[in-house]
């Protein structure tokens, strides 16, 4: 059949020169086996205050169910809340473990716990994820307080810029010091009470780090920043040392699908979860931090004996 007169043959453009249609499947095939720009591969590295942001806040975490593993453990009496409770004894433990560090290391430390309740307190929330005032646990905001109300009572006169920094009121603050001595004087009758002379083969808490979930593609290397240091077996032995917990216990890393962690008595199990490091990393990635005071004063006075003295710089 004949083509219309003015219109040119696909094969045959208008100026007559024949056009070799094979190149056009073949630049086709060209163009779809170029591969796309791939995805960049997970950092090999955090930064530094990244890093230290996560592990600061995986330890209070673990100490925070240590301190309801040693109330439920050691059948220790407690007036209010056992989740304010939890989070002093947490809270002292950690600080004393810290106590021979620089002090401008442990302010570091001790702004990335506060900093932790801060994000969490003003993040938007789905309502499954809210507090609710009726909840045994306390707010996040109340805990945000609480935390820097300790941290600022440690020492006030060296730390005399944390209420300015945190917003902590003066109308609390001028009382910090007697909360953290409240809170000193009651984990030393914990130790008192109930540590033991050390002896071969008593109780351990053991920890076992589980295979990460599929689908975690950080996870290697969140979990590195724990093992890096011996993190949470440090923690284990110097709970055991100072406490004596009454039977083996175990610390189990694992994926939970929440980033959660608990402490189960019947399981005698303190579980944390590896999302819960993944949330850390999400938050520590948000900060501009609060600031810290521009110069900084180095103290490495040791804790005493029972490790229940703060440092005193």
């Amino acid at each position: 059949m004949s083509r219309p007169a003015g219109l040119a043959s696909p094969e045959t453009p208008a100026s007559g020169c024949t056009r070799p249609v094979f190149l056009y499947p073949l630049l086709l095939l060209l163009l779809l086996s170029t591969p796309l720009a791939a995805e960049p591969p997970p950092p090999s590295s955090l930064p530094p205050g990244v890093s230290r942001f996560i592990v600061t806040n995986s330890e209070f975490s673990v100490m925070h169910e240590m301190g309801h593993m040693l109330i439920a453990e050691l059948d220790l009496p407690v007036l209010g809340r056992e989740e304010d409770a939890a989070d002093q004894i947490g809270f002292m433990s950690l600080y004393l473990l810290y106590a021979g560090l620089p002090a401008n290391e442990l302010d570091a430390r001790l702004l990335d716990i506060i900093d932790f309740w801060r994000l969490e307190w003003q993040r938007p929330k789905p309502v499954a994820e809210q507090v609710p005032a009726w909840d045994s646990h306390p707010l996040d905001e109340q805990r945000y307080y609480n935390i820097a109300c300790l941290v600022y009572g440690s020492n006030p006169d060296r730390l005399a810029w944390v209420p300015a920094v945190t917003g902590l009121p003066m109308g609390r603050a001028l009382y910090c010091d007697q909360e953290f001595e409240q809170v000193r004087k009651a984990v030393a009758w914990i130790r008192d009470q109930h540590r033991r002379a050390a002896i071969q083969g008593r109780p351990q808490i053991q920890v076992i780090y589980e295979t990460p979930p599929g689908g975690f593609p950080d996870a290697e290397l969140l979990i590195a920043q724990l093992r890096a240091n011996d993190t949470l077996e440090i923690l284990a032995r110097r709970i055991g040392e100072l406490f004596a917990p009454p039977r083996a216990l175990i610390l189990r890393m694992t994926g939970c699908g929440m980033p959660d962690a608990w402490y189960s008595l019947e399981a005698r199990e303190l579980t944390f979860c590896y999302e819960r490091l993944r949330h850390f990393r999400e938050l520590g990635e948000t900060l501009p931090r609060l600031q810290q005071p521009a110069t900084a004063v180095q103290c490495s006075a040791p804790p005493d004996e029972g490790g229940l003295t703060a440092p005193a710089c």
